[in-house]
């Protein structure tokens, strides 16, 4: 393989998929409007929340929330469990086993919801392009790690099935769809049994990247060209591309794709902490071209 792409989110926007997480919440807040106040009310939504959406599915503020939905609203159903708590705190049970939990229910119950919303939402955005966009692919000893759920490579591009990984799944064949954070709360020690579950809850959607690359079908140690299209350099990616860039040549040379400064931003700051790319490395943006030239 010489050519290794990394395929983000703003390939597909690019394109003309209306695939960012603006558009996912719009789309939640017209089909799904329950759900969508819940999940503003549980993290307190306000301000670009969506703009790191899986980011910030992390970020939820864990004792804010158990204040506003135990202690205001569950009260009466955890005293009616203070006599049998106290019978089996002399078991030595785990206080995971022991503790009905109605606050991390509701946010297992709310986070599974969120995962079902999503999933269908990833299935219908390739029918919102219009008039598709294209850029310049090298498909000759190629391959490409597609962060995407779509399959924008293989319809628009033509690139051939064994050529593409979806390495956070497939919408279209109704795959389990990876998204998540990269909080992992586990680590914290937290006294508090109500608070150590709620942790465990939100660490069902750590996204932990050997869960996946490991699982690769692929050999990247001597591409000597690698291009990140769309990627969006944000602290959920990094831990993919560190691998990358450990596993792929010293002498391999990069191409990254910017679209706003806040994009440019994010790779310069990549960039700084691994000197290693300082002299190998090009920034651009994507260019459309004509759809005879793909």
């Amino acid at each position: 393989m010489k050519h290794l792409y990394i395929i983000g989110n703003g390939f597909d926007i690019f394109t003309g998929i209306k695939s960012s997480y603006a558009d996912f919440k719009k789309w939640l807040q017209r089909k799904y409007p329950f759900i969508y106040e819940n999940l503003c009310d549980t993290y307190e939504i306000e301000g670009e929340w969506w703009n790191d959406f899986e980011i910030n599915l992390g970020k939820l503020d864990i004792f804010s929330y158990i204040d506003k939905f135990i202690h205001k609203n569950c009260m009466d159903e955890l005293s009616a469990k203070d006599e049998r708590d106290y019978e089996t705190e002399e078991l030595n049970i785990p206080p995971s086993f022991r503790v009905e939990n109605p606050c991390a229910d509701r946010l297992d119950g709310l986070l599974d919801i969120l995962q079902y919303c999503f999933e269908k939402w990833a299935y219908d955005i390739l029918d919102t392009i219009d008039v598709p966009q294209r850029t310049y692919l090298e498909k000759n000893d190629s391959f490409f790690v597609n962060f995407n759920y779509t399959d924008t490579l293989q319809l628009l591009y033509k690139i051939p099935e064994d050529r593409v990984f979806h390495i956070h799944g497939r919408a279209s064949k109704h795959e389990h769809l990876v998204i998540g954070h990269n909080q992992y709360h586990k680590s914290m020690k937290y006294d508090d049994p109500f608070v150590q579950i709620v942790c465990q809850e939100l660490d069902k959607y750590y996204k932990d990247p050997c869960d996946n690359y490991c699982k690769r079908p692929w050999n990247i140690d001597k591409a000597e060209y690698i291009y990140a299209f769309g990627l969006s350099f944000s602290p959920v990616d990094e831990g993919y591309l560190d691998w990358i860039l450990r596993s792929t040549p010293q002498t391999s040379r990069w191409e990254i794709s910017w679209y706003s400064d806040k994009d440019k931003e994010r790779i310069m700051a990549y960039i700084s902490k691994h000197p290693s790319l300082l002299n190998r490395v090009n920034l651009v943006q994507l260019e459309a071209i004509d759809n005879e030239e793909t």
